[in-house]
């Protein structure tokens, strides 16, 4: 859909204060989002479903995802994006990362499946 996005390996585009840019959260990513937020992933989105993400937490999420998705950005400067797009918009889009990296499983599976099941 997206140009240049592999919804398949979990690449999601997100905006951020006015630009795009492409994020993914890779194993390694969750891991280390895990232990920083000292909570598993899908916790994590229960936690921001009921409204209760803390901003260290957003900033945990969109740093590794961001990387993840090819950009070469610090702590200091996703702070500065979250601060410009705003706390509720920058909610959404660590919402957009989360829901994008919960779901690509099922994804993968059911390509994967049809595949399968052509051969």
């Amino acid at each position: 859909m997206e140009k240049g996005i592999n919804k398949l390996k979990g690449e999601v585009l997100v905006s951020l204060a006015g630009k795009e840019y492409k994020a993914r959260l890779t194993v390694d990513a969750i891991m280390q989002i895990e232990d920083a937020v000292d909570m598993g992933i899908i916790k994590l989105a229960q936690s921001m479903s009921d409204g209760d993400l803390r901003l260290g937490h957003m900033i945990q999420v969109l740093v590794p995802a961001l990387r993840g998705g090819g950009n070469d950005v610090q702590a200091q400067d996703v702070m500065e994006l979250v601060q410009s797009h705003g706390l509720v918009k920058s909610m959404a889009v660590v919402a957009n990362v989360l829901t994008s990296v919960l779901s690509v499983d099922n994804s993968e599976e059911a390509t994967e499946g049809k595949k399968t099941e052509g051969d």
